[in-house]
């Protein structure tokens, strides 16, 4: 597939030109903000669970036999070639760890207790960082395999392909669980080191998922309006649409679960969280309008059945969901270390540049193979009967790639 068909020119200048705008404002934030860090780590965790939970969207495919997805498939398999890309940035935040992290500061009073026990020594430096490098290379080792499988089957056909992508998913869904947690407990809960929650891992992996899926339904339209994927029926749309739906109300039940255990619980330890986000004006506001961009918005906007087979409204929807992982992302880093909420320029530059970092690597990868996986063999099962002559044509090898 030529890169060209998927996007002109001025558009990859474009991708390219706020990369470059993303790099100049984040090197000039870290000279003179001290958000940078901050934000840096934000957007760059914004991006990698974007992709991280597109191989969940495939792993969870490949487990449970579903076909429906098949023919287009090659969206988020696209989008998790950034995860190597997404874990090498995120390790930069090694640079920025004496602002992030407060226990990285060898005599911080406040924080005294860290130096005892068990926390003292999970919250060391090199095991920190040790822990990132083995999550990071983990996942993109798995990712590898099912990649792998599936680029192998259009070569050859074989069935065995599918068989072990399955077993290479089933693999990441029990890794990636165990693993995101603890590694959703270093990089953001750490950032108050005295707050815990039991619940928090799972709350990050409701975000990803909705992140996820709601950016792979937006990229599926648009490669369905640039003339691909010719495939993809109202059928696909209303799955799509139904998956953000869920994981949007899975977000929110972990969202209000994780704030009723605390509330009720009244330990100190616990409540500090919540009251940083809530116990001012500013925070208050935006902590209430993450509970709407997340959840409330997109799940009344795609509940009729028509709204998920429209997709001027799916696409509103999956922004809408997009702009709420991105705010609660925020309202998860920032309330600890500044007293009032504010986005400036060093958000906007980072938000930007991450993410036409994210495009450039998933067009790249798109275009690196083709479109549609033709032999694989749910690929029949995937789409609508008035479809079926195009997956007779990828078979043939007589048909275009969408």
């Amino acid at each position: 597939m030529a890169k060209s068909l998927l996007t002109s020119p001025i558009e990859r200048n474009v991708l390219i030109g706020l990369l470059a705008l993303g790099a100049v404002g984040g090197i000039v934030g870290s000279m003179s903000s001290d958000r940078f860090w901050f934000c840096f780590l934000q957007n760059s965790l914004f991006v990698l669970t974007i992709a991280l939970g597109a191989v969940l969207f495939v792993a969870f495919k490949s487990v449970s036999n579903a076909g429906w997805a098949t023919v287009f498939r090659r969206v988020p398999e696209a989008m998790m070639a950034f995860v190597p890309i997404g874990g090498i940035c995120l390790l930069l935040v090694f640079f920025g760890r004496n602002i992030l992290y407060p226990w990285t500061q060898s005599a911080t009073e406040a924080h005294s207790d860290l130096h005892l026990g068990f926390k003292h020594l999970w919250l060391s430096t090199p095991f920190f960082f040790a822990r990132m490098v083995i999550f990071l290379a983990v996942w993109c080792g798995l990712i590898y395999l099912i990649r792998r499988a599936s680029f192998k089957q259009d070569a050859d056909g074989d069935v065995r392909h599918t068989n072990h992508r399955k077993i290479y998913s089933a693999v990441f869904i029990v890794v990636f669980g165990i693993t995101f947690s603890l590694a959703s407990f270093d990089w953001v809960m750490s950032l108050e080191p005295m707050f815990y929650s039991t619940i928090f891992g799972f709350y990050m992996i409701s975000g990803t998922l909705t992140s996820s899926a709601a950016a792979i339904t937006i990229l599926v339209i648009f490669l369905k309006k640039r003339g691909h994927l010719s495939a993809v029926g109202d059928k696909h749309m209303h799955a799509l649409g139904q998956i953000v739906m869920g994981f949007a109300t899975l977000w929110a039940y972990m969202w209000i679960s994780q704030y009723l255990l605390i509330y009720y619980a009244n330990l100190p330890e616990e409540t500090v969280y919540y009251y940083r986000r809530t116990g001012t004006t500013g925070w208050f506001t935006v902590f209430i309008v993450n509970l709407f961009l997340n959840w409330v918005i997109p799940f009344v906007m795609l509940l009729p059945r028509q709204v998920k087979m429209n997709a001027k409204w799916m696409v509103a929807a999956c922004t809408i969901a997009l702009l709420g992982h991105w705010l609660d992302l925020y309202v998860m880093v920032f309330p600890a270390s500044f007293g009032s909420p504010m986005i400036g320029y060093v958000d906007a530059a980072l938000l930007l540049g991450f993410t036409a970092l994210f495009l450039l690597a998933f067009f790249r990868s798109l275009a690196a193979e083709k479109l549609v996986p033709g032999r694989d063999p749910y690929l029949e099962e995937s789409v609508e009967h008035e479809h079926l002559e195009i997956v007779y044509g990828l078979r043939a090898g007589s048909a275009a790639d969408g």
